[in-house]
């Protein structure tokens, strides 16, 4: 498809998640908390329960994570809030972005854990005419720093990340957002999503989905029988067909 065929077409933008979907970072942020929360409990070795926390409720925010574990693994008395405002969850927060930048989450472990298939989705989408943005749970500085390493970020027309909007995924804010702030309306709009919660969003949205599934996420979304699916991708081989169904059955209205 050439790009005036993409821009006469009624789907004008795709929209990504960015955790999870162009890049594993939900795996590199689990371990991150996995050394934290071992630091934290005393065993000083990483704590794998924290990995299977994570990837029972992955698609989260970070408040939401970093809320479950303090009460999962009792971390009142071990952490100190970061500020006045004593929200216990910063402080942990805190802990695992300080590791995860330094270790996990570093240039090179990001380069290493690229998503290749929605990668090559997002440039192909962008070459031939299509907007293209990225709406994710993480803070819209963190998503910067990971596109920025990526080389993704020149190509995107915007970021929206969980500081601009006030209720998170799964509710569809973040996505409104997106389109709102693209000038496109749902129906002509299609997200690529990773998890059950961000597939939920996308669905509440109103805009046509696809959930590509990641050995991190596959047992969440296999578990969730409300998702759709034909609109379900487990093999990354199939990518291209199951977008280009989307877009053909958008198009014919």
């Amino acid at each position: 498809m050439s790009a005036q065929s993409a821009a006469k077409g009624r789907v004008r933008a795709f929209i990504f998640d960015l955790d999870g979907t162009l890049v594993d970072t939900e795996r590199l942020k689990a371990l991150s908390y996995a050394k934290v929360i071992g630091g934290l409990t005393g065993a000083n070795i990483p704590d794998h329960r924290a990995i299977e926390l994570y990837e029972r409720i992955v698609g989260s925010t970070d408040e939401m994570v970093c809320r479950q574990m303090i009460d999962e693994f009792d971390l009142v008395e071990s952490l100190e809030p970061p500020g006045p405002d004593g929200e216990l969850w910063k402080g942990l927060h805190q802990l695992r972005m300080d590791e995860y930048r330094e270790n996990h989450g570093a240039p090179e472990h990001l380069l290493a854990n690229v998503y290749q298939h929605n990668v090559d989705l997002l440039r192909h989408q962008k070459s031939i005419g299509r907007t293209i943005a990225v709406a994710t749970s993480s803070f819209t500085d963190e998503a910067r720093r990971v596109l920025d390493v990526l080389g993704l970020r020149v190509l995107l027309d915007d970021i929206v990340g969980r500081d601009l909007i006030t209720k998170p995924k799964p509710d569809p804010e973040i996505y409104l957002q997106a389109m709102s702030r693209l000038g496109v309306a749902p129906g002509e709009v299609v997200i690529i999503e990773d998890s059950p919660i961000g597939t939920k969003a996308a669905i509440a949205s109103g805009a046509a989905w696809i959930c590509v599934s990641t050995v991190f996420s596959r047992q969440a979304i296999e578990a969730a029988s409300w998702i759709d699916r034909q609109w379900i991708v487990h093999d990354p081989a199939k990518l291209s067909e199951t977008v280009n169904r989307r877009i053909e059955l958008i198009e014919r209205g």
